[in-house]
C-alpha cells in the first residue's frame, strides 16, 4: 500500500537533489495529478503496490518498497516525470510519429531522466565524501567520479554480436528450450542502467547498482542477457576468514514470465534464467576463482525447492551449500562448458566426473513421476555431450560410460544411436571402436 505521506517523502527526497523536478512533482501531488489508490482499490489489488501519475497506474516493486522505503517510489516518479516532459516536447513540435515509435521514445526519455538523476546523486555523494579523506582514498573517489561522468556522456550499449563477441561476456549458453543467452558481468553504461529501471526486478534497482559500483563491488554483479536485453541479475559476495574463502549468492532475480514496466515487451516468458545464472557462477568459480572453497547462500524459504533441485544441500539451520550440481544445472553447465574453449584441465576433469555420475545414475529405475521427470533431465544432459559441438573430452566420457553400463541402462541404445547420428566424427569413430572391442 502506497500512502500520500510516502509519495510526499519521495518527492522531498527528489527535491533535495533537484529542486526544479521536486517543485513540479509537489505541485502535481497538490492538485491530484499524482495520487494513491483509494481504500476500495487497495482491497481489490491487495497484492499490488502502485500509485497514479496522471491517471496512469505506476507499479512499485513490493519487495523494494518494504526493504528500501521510498527509493523505488522515487524511481517511478522520475521515470513518469521524464515521460511527461517528452510527451509535452512531442506535442509542441507537432510531429507525426507512429504510436509505437512515440511510446518507445517517451519511455526511453523517462528512463534516461531517472538514470541521469541517480548518476548525479551518486556523483554528489562521492564528491561530498572527498572532504577529509586520505590521499589514496581521494584518488579512488576521483576515479569513481570520472567514471560516473563518463557513463553520463558515453551511452555504451549491451549490443552483442551473433558470435557472442563482447568484452563483458564470460560464458555463452541457452535458456528456455534453445534461446541463446550470455552470462556476463554487469556492464556499467546508461543503456544497462535504463534496462534495470525498465524491468523492475526484486532486489535490483538503479541506486543499488550504483551503490555497488561506489563500494567497489561492481564486479560482483552478473547478468543474463538475451537478445541484448537483461532478463536476470545476480549479486554475489565473498566471505573470507583465515583459511577460508566462499562465494555467497546474495541476491538473484529473473524476469521470467513478467514484463516489468516495459512499454513494448519483445521477449516471451523465458524459463531457466535462474539456473543459467547459477551455472555461470559455478563455471566462473571452478575456472577462475580457484581459491574459493564453495558456493553457498542463506536460507530462502520461497526459493528452497529451486535451490535444492540444483544441488544445494542444507548446512545448519539457515545456510545451503552447493555440493554436487544436479538436474537442469548440470545441463546448463555442460552447454556453457561446450561453448568455452578456455577451460582449465581441472574443470574438464570435474565436469567429466559429473557426466560419469549422470550416466551411472541411469542404472537406477525411476519409480515415481518425480523420478521419471528427473531422469528425462539427465538424458537431456547426456545428449549435450553427444552433439557435434561438444568437447571431445565430454563426448569420450559419455560414450565410454554408456558402453560400460549399456546392459543396465534401458536408454543406453537410444543414446548410442543419438551419438551416431549427431556426434562429431571423432566421437563416432571412438564409439565404433569401443563397440567392436566388446563384440
Amino acid at each position: 500500500m502506497i500512502k500520500r505521506e510516502t509519495i510526499k517523502q519521495a518527492i522531498d527526497a527528489i527535491s533535495g537533489r533537484d529542486a526544479g523536478i521536486g517543485y513540479a512533482l509537489d505541485e502535481m501531488l497538490a492538485i491530484g495529478l499524482i495520487d494513491v489508490p483509494s481504500g476500495s482499490e487497495e482491497t481489490l489489488n491487495g497484492d499490488e503496490f502502485y500509485f497514479f501519475f496522471e491517471n496512469q497506474k505506476v507499479p512499485v516493486n513490493k519487495y523494494l518498497y518494504i526493504s528500501q522505503g521510498t527509493a523505488p517510489v522515487e524511481q517511478g516518479l522520475l521515470i513518469k516525470y521524464g515521460e511527461l516532459l517528452k510527451k509535452q516536447e512531442l506535442q509542441d513540435e507537432g510531429k507525426s510519429i507512429e504510436y509505437k515509435d512515440a511510446a518507445r521514445e517517451v519511455r526511453t526519455a523517462g528512463l534516461k531522466l531517472a538514470v541521469t538523476h541517480e548518476i548525479d546523486y551518486a556523483i554528489a555523494r562521492a564528491t561530498k565524501q572527498l572532504r577529509g579523506l586520505e590521499e589514496s582514498n581521494i584518488e579512488v573517489h576521483r576515479a569513481l567520479i570520472s567514471f560516473l561522468e563518463m557513463i553520463k556522456r558515453d551511452n555504451g550499449s549491451l549490443k552483442i554480436a551473433e558470435n557472442g563477441a563482447h568484452p563483458g561476456v564470460l560464458y555463452q549458453g541457452v535458456v528456455d528450450v534453445a534461446t541463446p543467452a550470455c552470462f556476463m558481468r554487469f556492464l556499467f553504461c546508461t543503456d544497462s542502467l535504463m534496462r534495470v529501471a525498465d524491468i523492475d526486478l526484486e532486489f535490483f534497482y538503479v541506486r543499488f547498482i550504483l551503490n555497488c559500483l561506489a563500494r567497489g563491488l561492481g564486479k560482483n554483479l552478473f547478468t543474463c542477457v538475451v537478445d541484448d536485453r537483461i532478463v536476470g541479475l545476480l549479486y554475489v559476495t565473498f566471505k573470507e576468514w583465515v583459511f577460508y574463502k566462499g562465494v555467497e549468492v546474495k541476491f538473484m532475480a529473473t524476469l521470467g514470465g513478467k514484463t516489468g514496466n516495459q512499454t513494448e515487451p519483445t521477449l516471451p516468458a523465458l524459463k531457466g534464467v535462474g539456473t543459467f545464472l547459477l551455472a555461470g557462477v559455478w563455471l566462473l568459480w571452478k575456472n577462475e576463482l580457484v581459491d574459493v572453497k564453495e558456493i553457498f547462500l542463506d536460507a530462502v524459504i520461497e526459493a528452497k525447492r529451486f535451490y535444492e533441485s540444483a544441488g544445494f544441500q542444507p548446512r545448519g539451520r539457515y545456510a545451503y551449500v552447493l555440493k554436487n550440481p544436479k538436474g537442469y544445472l548440470v545441463k546448463a553447465i555442460l552447454i556453457m562448458a561446450n561453448n568455452c574453449r578456455d577451460l582449465r584441465q581441472s574443470v574438464i576433469k570435474e565436469i567429466g566426473a559429473l557426466i560419469k555420475k549422470q550416466v551411472k545414475g541411469l542404472r537406477k529405475k525411476a519409480g515415481s513421476e518425480k523420478e521419471k521427470s528427473a531422469r528425462k533431465v539427465v538424458i537431456a544432459s547426456i545428449k549435450e555431450c553427444l552433439k557435434a559441438g561438444a568437447r571431445a573430452e565430454f563426448s569420450r566420457t559419455a560414450v565410454m560410460n554408456l558402453i560400460k553400463y549399456k546392459d543396465k541402462i534401458p536408454e543406453a541404445e537410444e543414446l548410442i544411436q543419438f551419438a551416431l547420428a549427431h556426434a562429431s566424427g571423432e566421437a563416432k569413430a571412438e564409439l565404433g571402436s569401443l563397440r567392436s572391442q566388446l563384440k
